[in-house]
């Protein structure tokens, strides 16, 4: 489901008036420089936003940037005017806020000066990106993301004389607004102007937040003396002054939910009195009948009173976000119900078992994925996986744990670093991440989906592994069988065309040929039979398809001519463009590219079409147990426990404790005294697991300094603290 360009002219006026507040004045006072009207937003304003004391600003400095091309003015921000550009250099389209600090009082200049500091702190793909900023005379220009679909407020307002938005749909916009608000706060961030005015839409279906003007970064509790943010959208303890946290944005949040699903704001009023008894008293809009009960019950969580009892934007989003989906079940929520289903009383109580039960609930901190009830005739605990997501940038990093079933064993995960397939040891299979090619195969086109959900299409099979690459994924079930789905234009789902699947389809060619090992490269796929024979399909310029060198692409499996020595093989790896066999002796074949060297061909030595041995140790021939290739290095475990690294080290990734250029193959030194049992090669970086549960690693992250100056000391010391190796134990 998509949300698609929004480009209207309004002229609907607001239907609530402004009237002089005569009761209540302890609390309204506060509320002396604030309005409910507000000017309705005209094709021109695409990102309209009201500054702190209800008024718009206007600007007369228009640069002509250098680089750039002025396309048009797409409306007000906080304290500045904004400009859309296009950057001559690639002809991305970008938005360029300028604000003029001269004409501004000194708390709105820091402002806007915090919303540098805040904007630049934050990296999420439901968060408007931030590009640069400078300061040009008494002109302060902040460069972001352009979103090319208008804002939520704009949808909804042409939306308001129609149906009512499906669940399904009106879940994907909330999820993806909670992933932004949870990712905020774990970053020590408030937002303070969360509304739909706020919320940008973006082409192909992603949401966004932006404008930061007056967000706080949380060193401590934020007491409210001044007004800040949208009246129709202030929490209980805004409108008293007290002091406020998080939990401020999560009712904020509340409010957008339920103008999503009733076209009309949370909390009606015709003055600012009537609107802040109904927000004192959480007197909000009851949802139309056709939403579930899972629904109206967590959005009743978010409009609790006492902010205590809010569930936070981290807990919304693992537990649930999910409930509502699984509640819904496979065939609702996907259009608006035309009249109410059986119960769907909004003061019934929703049964959701032990979560309820507050006193028997661990915190959320603690790390579960799920709650389970405590089974008293049962005395051990239920053995189970918990997966954590690290999000990683700068100086920061935070472990989140996934929502996966409660009693989840996970057999494999295998990604492609943009989508994720989850393999548990029941067989069932549960996918997240980038859905826009099919890959998820939820049978639809997703942009991001954050919550792992089960790829039904296949639930009648039993599947013990999955490969993923570059827009697809191949699923291998306990019979042998292939099934594919997702982008096929590089035809690596070998299905014998170019035709992209939303649901995994079986390998025809393979179908009664049992497959005991599958592996995917970024473009290419291997498969290996029960008898060693190697089977090959997808495209390649490098060779990785083992096919001889003039076969660059294959749309269906194709078997694999092995050296004359070779008799059969033990394991199969695809690489990005390349491709490794292991022998049951453990020697080790290559073929495709050699970025890097990674392959141990020489530098000099692209790459080959023909499978080649690698030589780590002409002299004692070391047998190797695994290994893992990344862009422009690579990995291998030999037997002992031992890694030995080959290819680039620009970024300290091959664990020599130093970024200069080597040239043969080298031992990571300092894992010698363990035993290692796995590891995995990213761009910059490794990964190694040992057998005293240790997690090693070292490299460089891929990521932005805090600051010009820790760039500038990182250049001046060669950066040689971030490949220094670091060593996690899990418990």
């Amino acid at each position: 489901m998509e949300l698609k360009e929004i480009r209207p002219a309004y002229s609907q006026q607001p239907n609530i008036e402004q009237t002089q507040a005569t009761e209540d004045l302890s609390v309204l006072s506060r509320f002396q420089n604030l309005s409910l009207l507000a000017p309705a937003p005209s094709q021109h304003q695409i990102l309209t936003s009201e500054g702190p004391h209800g008024r718009t600003q206007e600007s007369n400095h228009v640069l002509d940037l250098t680089g750039y091309r002025k396309v048009r003015s797409v409306g007000q921000g906080s304290f500045g005017v904004a400009i859309l550009y296009e950057r001559q250099s690639d002809g991305q389209q970008v938005v360029m806020k300028q604000i003029a600090l001269g004409n501004l009082a000194k708390p709105e200049r820091e402002m806007a000066m915090n919303e540098v500091e805040v904007f630049s702190k934050l990296h999420h793909p439901n968060i408007i990106a931030y590009l640069g900023s400078s300061v040009r005379g008494d002109l302060l220009l902040i460069e972001m993301e352009y979103a090319d679909g208008g804002t939520l407020a704009q949808m909804l307002a042409v939306r308001s004389q129609r149906e009512s938005l499906p669940e399904r749909f009106v879940l994907n916009i909330y999820e993806q607004l909670t992933s932004a608000l949870s990712y905020m706060h774990s970053q020590n961030i408030l937002h303070r102007d969360l509304k739909t005015a706020n919320v940008f839409l973006h082409g192909k279906g992603t949401v966004k937040v932006g404008d930061f003007g007056i967000s706080k970064i949380m060193n401590s509790n934020v007491h409210a003396q001044t007004v800040l943010g949208t009246p129709y959208y202030f929490s209980p303890e805004m409108c008293e002054g007290k002091e406020y946290d998080e939990k401020s944005d999560v009712w904020a949040l509340g409010c957008i939910l339920g103008e999503m699903c009733c076209l009309k704001k949370a909390f009606t009023a015709s003055n600012l009195s009537e609107l802040v008894g109904k927000i004192m008293t959480a007197e909000y809009v009851p949802l139309p009948a056709s939403y579930s009960d899972s629904l109206r019950h967590v959005l009743g969580l978010m409009f609790q009173i006492d902010p205590i009892a809010r569930p936070s934007a981290s807990e919304l989003l693992q537990y649930w976000i999910p409930l509502i989906y699984r509640n819904l079940g496979s065939a609702e929520g996907f259009q608006v119900e035309p009249y109410p289903s059986i119960s769907k009383d909004p003061q019934m109580p929703l049964k959701v078992g032990p979560m309820d039960d507050r006193t028997n609930v661990k915190a959320y901190g603690d790390g579960s994925t799920a709650v389970i009830g405590t089974d008293f005739n049962q005395n051990h605990p239920i053995e189970r996986t918990v997966l954590y997501q690290l999000h990683s940038f700068g100086t920061s990093s935070s472990l989140a744990p996934l929502h996966l079933p409660p009693t989840t064993k996970i057999k494999q995960i295998a990604t492609s670093g943009q989508h994720f397939v989850a393999v548990l040891e029941d067989g069932t299979v549960y996918s997240w991440g980038e859905g826009d090619k099919g890959q998820l195969g939820h049978d639809a086109l997703e942009t991001w989906h954050h919550i792992p959900m089960r790829v039904d299409a296949i639930r009648s099979r039993k599947v013990v592994s999955a490969a993923v690459g570059d827009g697809f994924s191949i699923f291998r079930t306990a019979s042998g069988m292939l099934l594919a789905c997702g982008d096929n234009s590089n035809g690596c789902l070998g299905q014998g065309n170019k035709a992209s699947l939303l649901v995994p389809k079986p390998i025809a060619k393979l179908e009664h040929i049992p497959i005991v090992q599958v592996s995917s490269g970024t473009t290419h796929v291997l498969a290996l039979t029960e008898g060693g024979i190697v089977y090959s399909w997808g495209s390649s310029d490098n060779g990785a398809l083992a096919l001889g060198k003039r076969i660059n692409i294959a749309l269906e499996p194709e078997r694999v001519i092995l050296p004359q020595l070779v008799q059969n093989v033990r394991e199969v790896y695809a690489g990005p463009d390349c491709t490794i066999l292991i022998t049951p002796q453990g020697d080790c074949y290559c073929c495709g590219s050699n970025a890097g060297n990674r392959l141990g061909l020489g530098r000099k030595v692209a790459g080959t079409g023909t499978l080649r041995q690698i030589h780590l140790d002409t002299a004692r021939r070391p047998m190797i147990v695994a290994v893992s290739v990344a862009d422009t290095h690579a990995a291998f475990l030999i037997e002992g426990g031992f890694l030995v690294m080959l290819g680039e080290n620009s970024g300290g990734q091959r664990g020599a404790g130093h970024k200069f250029e080597l040239a043969q193959p080298t031992i990571v030194r300092q894992l010698q005294s363990r035993y290692v049992v796995n590891v995995k090669c990213s761009h910059t970086y490794t990964v190694a697991t040992t057998d005293d549960n240790c997690v090693v690693l070292w490299g460089t992250r891929i990521g932005t300094p805090e600051s010009i100056e820790d760039c500038s000391e990182a250049r001046g010391r060669n950066s040689n603290d971030q490949v220094k190796m670091h060593i996690r134990f899990l418990l």
